[in-house]
């Protein structure tokens, strides 16, 4: 094998396997929790009200109950797995005055809950000072 083959042979190796080095980066997981001195009823209401209003995502599943509210990415102009990304927000009551708002382990690492839980924040923010 002459030394051009050789070469090219090394590079289109250590390319691909540099194109496998950027399989293992994982998104840091979306794990705050915002507190509000808020009734569950109102801080559920809202966040539900938020999340149906955001661009590109659709209201998947909720569950009152149990203080569930899945949205569905709906961005499928792209060439990823964007269709299967489901973000699962969970409101639970503190104490009788006190509310919580995270997103849900199993889908803290779902591109775009960053951006969906600072919308949520923003307006309960709202909510309190009115």
């Amino acid at each position: 094998m002459n030394y051009f083959s050789k070469f090219v042979l090394v590079l289109i190796l250590g390319l691909g396997l540099a194109g496998c080095n950027t399989v293992g980066e994982v998104l840091p997981p979306n794990d705050e929790v915002f507190v509000y001195k808020l009734p569950y009823d109102l801080t559920y209401l809202r966040t539900l009200d938020v999340l149906t209003a955001i661009e590109n995502w659709q209201l998947e599943e909720t569950d009152k109950e149990k203080g569930l509210i899945s949205v569905r990415d709906m961005n499928y102009s792209r060439f990823d797995d964007s269709d299967l990304r489901v973000i699962t927000f969970v409101v639970k009551r503190v104490d009788r005055e006190t509310t919580s708002v995270s997103i849900d382990p199993k889908s803290q690492k779902v591109f775009g809950g960053k951006k969906l839980l600072e919308a949520i924040g923003e307006a309960l923010g709202r909510e309190i000072k009115s």
